[in-house]
């Protein structure tokens, strides 16, 4: 007996994004990976991430990680005619995703109340620097303005004993992005169960805050344990260890056959120095960093290497035995790597499904499997200028 080949999660839910940038576009690439056809609406200058990274046949490295497997279609929202065509669209997804200040979707005609109206099961996330209502929500706002207004780069900074600098990841967009996905299937599910569509308000300020796991040092007034590993110089390069500093010392006291070098009558500033510096020397006393490895597993010691980030796709295993890169089209004929998706599901499937696209390159295919449009529509929405195609998506449209 054949084996069917398992569905993705998501396989028949439409998603229109209108989203740019991280926040959104990251939601979007994890909705379309789990099975969803996600159809980006760009803007006909294009989502400023097209021009992030390398540029490989017009398509920025940035945009490619973020948008693979959606399909685009390049409206101009100030054109007539362009909010009919797109509430048309609005009628047959199940979710909707934007990322702008509050008030510019309705400002188009495009608000909750109106998408609403044109589909009453409707998800629709609307994620913002600071909320939809509230004192801050007329704010401009990308991740290192929310990084600093949690108090995460000043209390790196106090860890670390040095001047607060934002952090190389965009902490907040992708936790947002996070908690969006967990809101929007939440509500998806109840709609599939109620006919009752939702509209989520979620700030990116929120996000973080109810995402930071240092939060109740701050409202039960307790001392900072700082962070959950401290690096080392080791044999063979610097080394993490993770956990409870007392536990370390435990386990290679007892079981590596390290001595308390503490003075007597020590404060306790001075027992963690000699105690730290006792297990630094320990570590750098190994011949070969796979005895070092070897004697850390015997003390059941969490460890890390501390990998050079331009190493970790060839040198971290687990990254490359489950297949955290994958391959899609360069757009030429070539190959360029992407971020896979990391879900492995035991009976579904999950991954991205293609390219990111240029600009407009599905305005035919998507306008037709959604609403029926003929060519000859279509064709006519290019020309009163509510559609736009970049020459890349033209010229594939026309072969």
């Amino acid at each position: 007996m054949t084996t069917p080949t398992p569905q993705f999660p998501l396989q028949g839910t439409k998603v229109l994004d209108f989203s740019r940038v991280l926040a959104g576009p990251f939601a979007g690439r994890m909705l379309s990976d789990l099975g969803a056809d996600v159809v980006k609406v760009e803007p006909p200058e294009g989502d400023v991430t097209r021009g992030f990274g390398r540029r490989i046949n017009g398509i920025g490295g940035y945009f490619n990680q973020q948008n693979a497997g959606k399909r685009d279609v390049c409206v101009d929202l100030a054109a007539d005619g362009s909010t009919e065509l797109l509430l048309k669209l609005v009628a047959e997804a199940d979710i909707v995703l934007e990322n702008f200040r509050p008030g510019v979707m309705a400002r188009f005609g495009l608000g909750w109340e109106q998408l609403r109206a044109a589909n009453p099961s409707l998800v629709m996330l609307s994620i913002s620097g600071f909320g939809q209502d509230g004192p801050e929500r007329d704010r401009a706002s990308y991740a290192p303005i929310v990084h600093a207004e949690t108090g995460l780069l000043a209390r790196q900074a106090f860890v670390d004993g040095d001047q607060p600098s934002d952090i190389a990841l965009s902490v907040a967009d992708t936790f947002t992005a996070l908690h969006g996905l967990v809101g929007v299937l939440a509500a998806l599910h109840l709609a599939k169960a109620t006919g009752v569509g939702q509209h989520i308000d979620l700030a990116m300020v929120n996000a973080v805050v109810a995402t930071d796991d240092y939060v109740h040092f701050v409202l039960e007034d307790a001392p900072i344990v700082a962070g959950g590993g401290r690096i080392f110089d080791a044999v063979g390069g610097p080394i993490m260890l993770a956990g409870d500093e007392k536990w370390w010392w435990r386990q290679l006291s007892r079981g590596g056959g390290l001595a308390d070098p503490t003075p007597e009558g020590a404060d306790l500033k001075a027992k963690i120095s000699a105690r730290r510096a006792a297990i630094e020397a320990h570590l750098l006393s190994f011949p070969d960093r796979a005895s070092l490895i070897a004697a850390l597993d015997a003390v059941n010691l969490a460890w890390g290497n501390v990998f050079d980030h331009r190493e970790v796709y060839e040198r971290q295993p687990s990254v490359g035995a489950r297949e955290m890169l994958t391959e899609v089209d360069d757009r030429a004929g070539g190959r360029r790597k992407v971020t896979q998706t990391p879900y492995r599901f035991s009976a579904a499937q999950a991954g991205v499904r293609g390219p990111s696209a240029y600009r407009g390159e599905h305005n035919y295919d998507a306008l037709e499997d959604w609403i029926g449009l003929s060519k000859t529509e279509i064709d006519e929405l290019h020309t009163s200028g509510v559609l736009l195609q970049e020459d890349r998506a033209a010229e594939l449209n026309q072969s």
